[in-house]
């Protein structure tokens, strides 16, 4: 079985849900290619009236995997793709369209704007795909309805790993305002009342806005410019406990465990919101959940205060990630890949 795959960034995004993935499965000896956005090998032909009649270089594939179709020609390529045999993958880690309206990707991805990318053309290309893989339950719901869904949950490089701990009572956040626009308010003024009582607080991340978010005077100490393989250092070298706010929204029901396991496996201790797959990762036994402003002062207030409890939450925590290696889980996404070629197939033979 030969698949090629679309990432759609070489970002965060890119690297959990495909290319990792890939770069695994390929080590192992299957036939997986990673296209990224700067050598993608795919033409489309486009007809006189700005439609997608045919898709090209797309000779001796089984399986195409494309990672957030959100371009309107793409979600019409895929039935094209679809009706020459070639089963066609869409993965999603995210509902765009229950983003926030401060989020820098509402404006970018709402129909309104008129543009080529749309929250619209990600659900039509849901729509027509052999599978779409995914990374929660929730978001299986969302664009999975037919039946013809996979949940992959998010698991981590080895370099996660491979880092030593460091005992210290940093409170932090390994996160951004941008994508985070409304998050922070679910702490209330517990952050505000720790830093008051002599706390640190820090951002992985741009800080800007952040002071204020937090009921802060001012902004806290951040780290910019983190790429992906920096990541993990700069958290487990910044942060002594980690904080994972999502507010009560319906684009938070959907969001993967991601942050705060990578939070466990970098033996960071930490407090989060109670979102479905933040539960879903405590039940197994890593972290602490807040609800109320009043929670989160306390659970932090002792991880604060206590060496030993924050050493006894981050082996905990360790323990739990080891358990969600990706390079002991590369096969799920194999697994996920037959389906979608099986499922192709059934199908092209049925039309026959």
């Amino acid at each position: 079985m030969r698949v090629v795959t679309y990432p759609a960034d070489t970002g965060g995004c890119g690297y959990f849900r495909i290319i990792w993935a890939a770069e695994a499965l390929a080590a192992a000896g299957h036939d997986v290619e990673i296209r990224p956005p700067a050598d993608r090998g795919l033409k489309l032909s486009i007809s006189a009236l700005g439609h997608v009649d045919d898709v090209l270089d797309v000779n001796d594939v089984d399986v195409l995997v494309f990672q957030r179709l959100t371009h309107r020609w793409m979600a019409e390529a895929v039935p094209l793709l679809r009706a020459r045999g070639i089963a066609v993958v869409v993965d999603v880690d995210d509902d765009l369209s229950t983003v926030h309206p401060r989020n820098p990707a509402y404006a970018s991805m709402h129909p309104r704007t008129g543009g080529h990318h749309s929250w619209q053309h990600l659900a039509a290309a849901c729509r027509d795909a052999t599978l779409v893989t995914v990374s929660t339950p929730a978001l299986l719901e969302r664009y999975a309805r037919h039946g013809r869904g996979h949940v992959i949950p998010n698991h981590l490089p080895d370099t996660y790993y491979a880092l030593p701990r460091v005992d210290r009572d940093t409170i932090g956040w390994p996160a951004a305002l941008a994508s985070h626009p409304d998050d922070p308010a679910v702490l209330g003024g517990s952050v505000a009342r720790l830093v008051s009582e002599g706390a640190d607080f820090r951002v992985v991340g741009d800080p800007t806005g952040v002071g204020q978010a937090f009921g802060l005077s001012h902004d806290p100490q951040g780290r910019t410019g983190v790429d992906v393989a920096g990541w993990p250092a700069a958290v487990a070298g910044d942060l002594g406990i980690g904080i994972a706010p999502l507010a009560d929204t319906r684009f938070n029901m959907a969001k993967s465990w991601l942050k705060p396991l990578e939070l466990s496996a970098l033996g960071v201790p930490w407090v989060a919101s109670p979102r479905a797959e933040y539960i879903r990762l405590h039940k197994r036994g890593a972290g602490v959940l807040a609800d109320t402003p009043r929670r989160w002062y306390r659970e932090l207030k002792r991880l604060v205060d206590s060496p030993a409890l924050r050493a006894e939450q981050a082996e905990a925590g360790r323990a739990v990630a080891e358990g969600l290696r990706l390079s002991d889980n590369a096969w799920r996404w194999w697994e996920a890949w037959q389906r979608a070629r099986d499922t192709q197939s059934a199908s092209t033979a049925h039309a026959a």
